[in-house]
């Protein structure tokens, strides 16, 4: 393969259509959260920079996939991938097929994915590590006693992201409450819950781009984080990111750099980096955090490519560190670039 990353790289954009898979919410929302929106912004910056880039959708057959991707020489693959058959636990799958095709791709592996896809076992490899998380359960079924956790209670889907399933009403203080919210995800979502208690501060992020080699060591970017300006809003909710009419869309606000004394800052980051090691992070990631009354902090959770458009969290924080939307693509491409054929 030529020098891709210096003589221009024949790139293809592949995304996962997230407007075919939450067809149960408001059609501009749907608009907002697809990925072809995405997938056309990267291809632009990469066109900017000399690359031949093209937008591909992941469709539902496999065979027509592998023969879109081989047939116009593809060099890389920019893996937008998230719900392969509208599926968000298939997000490991598309980057195995690529491994198997022997094609360089940009992000995260499918360990790494799988991994914290799963909300409960990435908990549990955080905790062997030494990692700061709330205490949890996971819940099969219906809670038949109490958890032996402290309430309040943050209950999740246990296999989702994007905040898909949160609300005001995932935070309870009762048994009624967690038996409530554990049965309305089954039902909803028909999978397990993770439930965890409410740590009730502050709440951060923070990005980390590198692939943990010593090429392309992890460094973290500036923290950023959420602003709960009216005390109403608990949590960040799937409303309060994506609903633009939800009276909690303007409530919560990103800054970035976070406003933090330096000792928290080189807390966020080291607990960052940490995360990073122990899931074998490569290409970008991002850590979310909350704080408690004493200053503690808790990871929340790891999100392997996490969402990278232009307004997204990710290119603030980028840019925070000096790294302009297109630059941000660019590093990325060069750190999957870096990593060759997996």
């Amino acid at each position: 393969m030529r020098s891709a990353a210096a003589n221009g790289a024949r790139v293809a954009v592949l995304y996962t259509s997230v407007f075919e898979a939450i067809r149960d919410v408001k059609e501009e929302i749907r608009e907002d959260m697809d990925l072809a929106v995405n997938a056309r912004s990267v291809a632009e910056a990469l066109r900017s920079a000399g690359h031949d880039a093209w937008t591909h959708p992941f469709g539902k057959d496999a065979a027509e996939l592998i023969a879109g991707l081989r047939s116009p020489g593809t060099d890389v693959v920019f893996n937008l991938s998230e719900c392969p058959n509208l599926s968000p636990e298939k997000e490991l799958h598309a980057c195995a097929l690529l491994e198997l095709l022997h094609l360089p791709y940009t992000g995260n592996g499918p360990l790494a994915l799988g991994v914290c896809n799963s909300k409960a076992l990435a908990k549990q490899l955080m905790i062997a590590n030494g990692i700061p998380t709330p205490r949890f359960r996971l819940y099969t079924g219906d809670p038949a006693g109490e958890p032996g956790l402290s309430y309040p209670l943050v209950v999740k889907p246990a296999n989702e992201d994007g905040s898909a399933g949160i609300t005001e009403d995932s935070v309870v203080a009762d048994l009624a409450g967690l038996r409530r919210q554990v049965n309305c995800l089954r039902a909803g979502f028909r999978q397990d819950a993770l439930v965890e208690e409410f740590v009730d501060g502050r709440e951060f992020n923070v990005g980390v781009l590198g692939n943990g080699t010593a090429a392309d060591p992890h460094r973290s970017l500036p923290p950023a984080e959420l602003v709960y300006r009216n005390p109403r809003w608990r949590l960040c909710t799937y409303e309060s990111k994506w609903d633009s009419t939800h009276p909690s869309y303007a409530e919560i606000a990103p800054v970035c750099p976070a406003l933090a004394p330096p000792e928290t800052t080189a807390r966020l980051s080291e607990i960052t980096l940490a995360c990073a090691r122990i899931f074998g992070l490569a290409g970008y990631a991002r850590v979310d955090f909350r704080m408690n009354a004493e200053g503690e902090l808790f990871v929340l959770e790891v999100n392997p490519n996490p969402d990278i458009s232009p307004d997204a969290g990710m290119a603030r924080a980028a840019r925070a560190a000096g790294l302009p939307y297109p630059d941000l693509i660019l590093e990325i491409l060069r750190l999957g670039l870096a990593l060759g054929a997996r």
